[in-house]
């Protein structure tokens, strides 16, 4: 197959692919017999960094009525004891084929540490996978402090080989025992070598502070690009002061900031009448700041949110327009953060480059405005 004329980081080129490789990259000449494709743009496949697969698909059998994050944590609640290693296997195979359908080969999920027999299957099917690349982080969905066990599961959900160590700070009992979980996060992660990726401060409370101690926690470690911070949706209500004071210490950090627009443009700003607030991390002040934003899907229908497509462009879509990113660049740096922010935890976007792998997406358009409006499906190559 020959791409003629099509968009590769930013330049038009030429692109072969024989047997499941880029052969060649530069000015090309067609061969008798080989498929053109002309025009487009060819970018590295997208990266999920945050979603729940043992949860997924799930939302039917329990609806959330009222639409908050509390019903859909308790609805998960009654749901997590009768999971069996088959059905979460067959939901994860199922979520992450549609997620390859439209481009992502990389995914991170995020599995609830309260029941280890979801722990044990998903992390065998990400030794299983061939061509998806897959991350499993022990999450304690409803805290480590809260009740008795829960700490004893969530260490050894990380003795059973997860990737990642995550945590709920602002779920727990208390302020103190929130920042307390964090750093048990990161001395877990010691001990085990592995990246921390914590649901952090997903609440519209002005006075959740949890992410200036994984911040600090991080600088204090030289944990640059090991620390992802999910959701982070208090930054909204923040002072701005505070703001300011939050998003330096992001950057200075390193940590990643992921944001989950589909899920939290619902589940935020259900505890007051009008005016709604949105409920989102700040990412265009966090862009203007230099800090890594990522995007994630977080949910393809389950008990948190019925509507989820495993299509990262509508996370991205919906993050252009509720978060005011509607400038030219913004939307080009929204599209590019699914192709080459979302990869920070699996080490850096797979290069597009002669000799590697054929792992890429071509689009028909080569502006990324065009694929934001229209989000077509590309054609996807996952040799």
């Amino acid at each position: 197959m020959l791409f003629q004329n099509t968009v590769l980081d930013g330049k038009k080129t030429d692109l072969r692919l024989e047997d499941g490789r880029v052969v060649a990259i530069g000015k090309l000449a067609s061969i008798q017999g080989e498929e053109v494709v002309e025009g487009g743009m060819i970018t590295p496949p997208f990266a999920e960094p945050h979603v729940h697969l043992d949860a997924a698909l799930l939302g039917a059998r329990k609806p959330n009525v009222s639409g908050t994050l509390t019903e859909g944590i308790r609805n998960w609640a009654e749901l997590r004891p009768t999971l069996t290693a088959e059905d979460v296997t067959a939901r994860a195979r199922e979520t992450i084929e549609m997620y390859a359908s439209w481009g992502t080969l990389r995914i991170r999920t995020h599995v609830d540490t309260g029941n280890l027999i979801a722990v044990e299957a998903l992390c065998a099917l990400r030794d299983e996978l061939d061509d998806i690349e897959l991350q499993v982080v022990a999450f304690p969905q409803e805290g480590i402090l809260r009740a008795p066990g829960r700490r004893e599961d969530w260490e050894r959900a990380m003795a059973l080989g997860c990737d990642a160590v995550g945590c709920i700070p602002h779920f727990e009992r208390t302020t103190e025992e929130g920042w307390e979980t964090v750093r048990m996060a990161f001395a877990l992660a010691d001990k085990h070598d592995k990246m921390v990726d914590l649901h952090c401060d997903e609440t519209d409370d002005p006075g959740s502070r949890n992410l200036e101690v994984v911040c600090a926690e991080t600088l204090d470690r030289s944990w640059k690009n090991r620390v992802i911070a999910g959701h982070c949706t208090a930054m909204h209500s923040y002072p701005n002061p505070y703001a300011a004071k939050v998003i330096e210490l992001v950057r200075a950090s390193g940590v990643q900031v992921v944001s989950n627009p589909l899920d939290n443009i619902v589940l935020q700003g259900r505890y007051g009448g009008y005016p709604r607030i949105r409920g989102h991390a700040r990412v265009d002040e966090l862009w203007a700041a230099g800090c890594s934003v990522g995007i994630g899907h977080d949910s393809v229908q389950d008990p948190w949110y019925r509507l989820g497509t495993a299509n990262m462009m509508d996370a991205a879509y919906m993050l252009v327009h509720y978060a005011h990113l509607t400038g030219e660049d913004q939307m080009r740096k929204a599209f590019r953060a699914l192709h080459h922010d979302n990869h920070l935890c699996f080490g850096g976007p797979p290069r597009v480059v002669a000799g590697e792998r054929a792992q890429l997406l071509w689009w028909p358009s080569a502006d990324p405005i065009d694929l934001l409006r229209d989000r077509p499906r590309p054609r996807v190559f996952r040799a």
